[in-house]
């Protein structure tokens, strides 16, 4: 049976031109940072894989400390875990204008283990040699990442005999509480190969619920004064083709008036204002650099990642086929993890893409049995170093955490602020 196996693997690969059927990963190092990288097959008839990036604490050693590790999901749909990594201070080091890394003050690695995941299939490093492993839907792709946390559990039985946290951003509102329900439901099987410890989940400017949280676009922009009355008119007809569309189960529809409010309508009314972050000007988040170091042979080298991969920050493709899940709701997975863990929500003052009071919104009306409690909590400031950093709510397992002078990605915009965010919670500190 073994060399049958065997046997059809080689002539799939003579066939079709797999390449890379055996996992690559292996470890890297870079101006005194080590950690693990490369490439984990989860189809083994096809080759298809899952590319992360491993971190080591500065302090620490993953294979005999019990220092906590955050696992990064980017969102997307199809972005770049390395984004995070490299462009958003959450890893060592950036890319400077010389293509060349330069270290980072704010990394969370000062603290804590952290390993990025190149999330679905096709972004990043990630490869899909079979059109059948391009999932487009949160919970089918989801089963194939939980496969892979638990195949690299076997192979490094250390790296997640500890306390396990998920963090992530915007489409992680999907990706997140889809992986965290699965890990939650699987460590309750007798059959469960491995029981992950996980204790929090964390999730910046989430992209949960489209019926709830496209609601809100005119009230804030019409609130911080980048539209008039008559524009705000005009962008609430579209939120409400929007609830239409959704009730008719019309995604594309739904999905095209969405799209259409917030890069053509708000864009014009006003005067190109980023919808990401409205402080600035459209492309705020120029990644400069990072796409030419991320395609480097030598970058590749070292991380163990394909060489014939062009690497790109976003996968459009990805997005473009990942229309109904777009417009789906994850927010009834939320109530069960928070009846087992924490869970943080934060969100960016200056984000349009998705909006702080639609964020809220949708917490408040979770079916959730302490939402009461959570709905009618005290605010708290939320000071680092003496300053106003954002104001927090917090009850029972849900803390909300408005971030100041943030837009989409908090820790590219305050990155000191966004490390002490991360202590906050892992530690349980509470932001009074």
């Amino acid at each position: 049976m073994g060399k049958l196996f065997i046997l059809v693997t080689a002539l799939i690969q003579l066939c079709f031109g797999y390449e890379n059927l055996g996992d690559t990963d292996g470890t890297w190092s870079l101006l005194g940072f080590t950690g693990y990288a490369g490439e984990i097959v989860i189809n083994n008839l096809t080759g298809s894989s899952l590319f992360y990036w491993l971190f080591q604490a500065t302090q620490g050693n993953i294979t005999s400390d019990k220092l906590p590790i955050i696992l990064w999901l980017q969102g997307g749909q199809g972005c770049s875990g390395s984004t995070g990594m490299v462009f958003e201070n959450i890893g060592p080091f950036g890319i400077n204008n010389n293509t060349q890394p330069a270290i980072n003050p704010y990394t969370w690695i000062s603290n804590y283990h952290v390993i990025m995941v190149d999330f679905p299939i096709g972004a990043g490093y990630s490869i899909a040699n079979s059109p059948s492993d391009m999932k487009n839907t949160t919970m089918a792709s989801v089963a194939y990442l939980y496969n892979f946390l638990v195949k690299l559990s076997i192979k490094y039985p250390t790296w997640f005999n500890r306390d396990v946290y998920i963090f992530g951003e915007s489409y992680s509102g999907h990706f997140i509480p889809g992986i965290a329900y699965t890990i939650l439901m699987n460590n309750k099987s007798p059959n469960a190969q491995k029981v992950f410890s996980l204790k929090g989940i964390a999730i910046g400017d989430p992209w949960i619920e489209a019926y709830t949280q496209t609601q809100y676009y005119a009230e804030y922009a019409y609130s911080s004064g980048l539209i008039d009355l008559e524009e705000k008119g005009i962008i609430e007809s579209y939120q409400q083709e929007i609830i239409v569309a959704l009730n008719a189960s019309d995604y594309n529809k739904a999905n095209n008036a969405d799209l259409y409010l917030e890069y053509e309508l708000f864009a014009k009314y006003s005067g190109n204002a980023d919808p990401f972050n409205v402080r600035y000007f459209y492309d705020n988040y120029n990644m400069g650099q990072v796409p030419a170091w991320m395609n480097l042979a030598s970058t590749k080298s070292m991380l163990h990642a394909p060489l014939n991969v062009t690497w790109v920050s976003c996968n459009g493709t990805i997005g473009n086929a990942w229309t109904v899940d777009i417009m789906s709701s994850m927010a009834n997975y939320l109530p069960y993890i928070l009846d087992n863990i924490r869970v943080l929500i934060w969100n960016g003052q200056d984000d349009f893409d998705v909006t702080n009071i639609g964020t809220q919104a949708l917490l408040a009306k979770l079916n959730w049995q302490n939402i009461k409690g959570f709905t009618s909590a005290r605010k708290h400031i939320w000071k680092v170093n003496k300053e106003v950093a954002g104001y927090a709510i917090s009850y029972n397992n849900l803390s909300f955490v408005l971030t100041l002078k943030a837009g989409h990605l908090f820790s590219h915009d305050q990155p000191q602020n966004a490390k002490d965010l991360v202590i906050r919670f892992i530690n349980n500190q509470g932001f009074n």
